[in-house]
């Protein structure tokens, strides 16, 4: 006998199994999406995102030159060879200053790898790779504590007159070495930093940390909370007479994770985080529009800086000691934090960008929208120059030119405007309706002066052409009025 639908008892009966084991698969997947979604905040230490890697004009900036950390990258290129003999040498110096065992550390590691797992799942997938067996937990533990120490002591002893001394290295091989520690895909956890600092010594950790954003150019003074395996970074006079709130602590996943909330600034950036849920939660019409920018991550411009000087909008270096890295607008003037311009600003702000983009990783893009701005206000030379005399750019690369195509480079980066950013750029599109006409004389200015002052050649030719008509125009008014007899 046959069903109705044409199918046997028994192949009903297997297609009952069947979809009971599809039924079953959805309900896991929704379990794996929900506590993915629940540890969002937490990412993961993970390759650079393919379509970010495979650009030709980044690579370099995501492939580390002189040392490898973390497996990742180990040995994965032969000039890397040469990182391994310096970082085992600043390892046996670490171990040496801090009068600390090799085993007692590698001990140390390896009974924390369990916890460590959640971040070092890549790391582990690398490893058996390399080491086939049973050995891999022991190689990768012996692998953090290598990196770990040497890392220590780099940071520790980055000094522009005893480098050579103490950390056997040239000073230009030095500078690659910390463009190398920015790398995202060439990071280990904090956590392996705070284990590996003697447990009386906790501050050698905070003076890593203060010399490590000095390199990058953050002047901050920082306090680590001493609790066991977390670490709170503080601004100093932020906690003071405060009480501590430990259930609130956060460690920063890695070394490029410090730097990106030394530059954000944690109590803004939570404000600025408040702001836009807020406006997300009260404007439907917004929500909608964020997710039309998601999906088809169309740029959000706001015009450069000579067009904002136009229409009557000036800029200016935040007040006062304010390390903020959000700009803010008021009353006609734009605000925007000081930035240093070097030969690591691409290695930074890349692989800042990278980190951003990565799929584990819940925030609002808040370094990627700043560079948005940025590509929007620069567009020339000239445009650098005015945010130069303003004390906003300081520029130590070989002239304007390259600030300039530096962040129109960066101009590929595509991200969906966050409300505080969108609100900054409503607020200086009103002010420009009100002075169309001056800024679109000055584009035409702007057009002419690109046409015919661009050279030496082109001012000779439009001068000949200028001495040409007013000598044809002379001609032309003799012959007309001949001089009397």
């Amino acid at each position: 006998m046959h069903t109705s639908c044409g199918l046997s008892r028994e192949g009903a009966g297997t297609s009952c199994r069947w979809l009971e084991e599809q039924c079953e698969r959805l309900e896991e997947s929704w379990k794996q999406l929900t506590e993915k979604a629940s540890n969002a905040s937490r990412p993961k230490i993970q390759r650079i995102p393919q379509y970010m890697a495979e650009r030709d004009e980044f690579k370099r900036y995501y492939e580390p030159e002189i040392i490898s950390i973390g497996p990742i990258h180990h040995l994965r290129k032969q000039q890397l060879l040469q990182g391994e003999r310096y970082k085992e040498a600043w390892a046996a110096m670490y171990l040496k200053e801090t009068n600390q065992s090799a085993k007692a550390l590698y001990w140390r590691i390896r009974e924390c790898i369990p916890e460590l797992l959640n971040q070092l799942a890549e790391f582990l997938d690398i490893v058996k790779e390399d080491i086939p067996g049973a050995r891999e937990l022991t190689y990768l533990a012996w692998m953090l504590v290598v990196d770990g120490c040497s890392v220590l002591h780099l940071l520790d002893n980055t000094d522009p007159y005893l480098s050579d001394e103490k950390l056997k290295i040239s000073m230009g091989k030095l500078i690659r070495v910390h463009q190398d520690v920015v790398i995202l895909d060439n990071q280990i956890p904090f956590q392996v930093l705070r284990l590996l600092c003697d447990g009386e010594d906790k501050q050698r950790l905070e003076r890593c940390l203060q010399k490590f954003l000095r390199v990058y150019g953050v002047d901050r003074i920082l306090r680590l909370r001493k609790q066991k395996h977390t670490v709170k970074i503080i601004v100093q006079g932020e906690g003071d007479g405060q009480q501590d709130n430990d259930d609130d602590d956060d460690d920063p996943i890695h070394l490029l994770d410090c730097l990106r909330r030394a530059l954000l600034d944690e109590r803004l950036l939570e404000k600025v985080k408040e702001y836009n849920q807020d406006k997300r939660a009260s404007n439907n019409v917004q929500l909608v529009q964020g997710l039309y920018q998601m999906l088809h991550l169309r740029k959000y411009r706001i015009g450069t800086i000579r067009e904002l000087k136009a229409a009557g909008i000036h800029v200016k270096k935040h007040s006062g000691d304010s390390n903020s890295f959000y700009p803010c607008f008021c009353n006609g003037i734009l605000e925007l934090p000081k930035l240093t311009t070097d030969g690591s600003t691409a290695h930074v702000f890349l692989n800042l960008v990278a980190y951003e983009m990565c799929p584990d990783f819940q925030n609002d893009f808040e370094i990627s929208s700043f560079l948005v701005l940025l590509s929007s206000l620069i567009d020339h030379p000239e445009d650098v120059r005015e945010l130069r005399l303003a004390g906003i750019v300081i520029n130590q690369l070989a002239n304007d030119k390259e600030v300039a195509d530096l962040f129109n480079n960066m101009d590929i980066i595509m991200v969906p405007e966050t409300p505080w950013f969108a609100s900054i750029r409503d607020q200086i599109h009103s002010h420009f309706e009100s002075k169309q006409a001056k800024i679109r004389m000055l584009t035409w200015i702007g057009e002419a002066y690109n046409t015919y002052f661009r050279s030496p050649w082109t001012i000779i030719a439009l001068l000949a052409a200028t001495l040409g008509l007013i000598l044809t125009f002379i001609q032309t008014w003799f012959a007309l009025h001949p001089k009397a007899s």
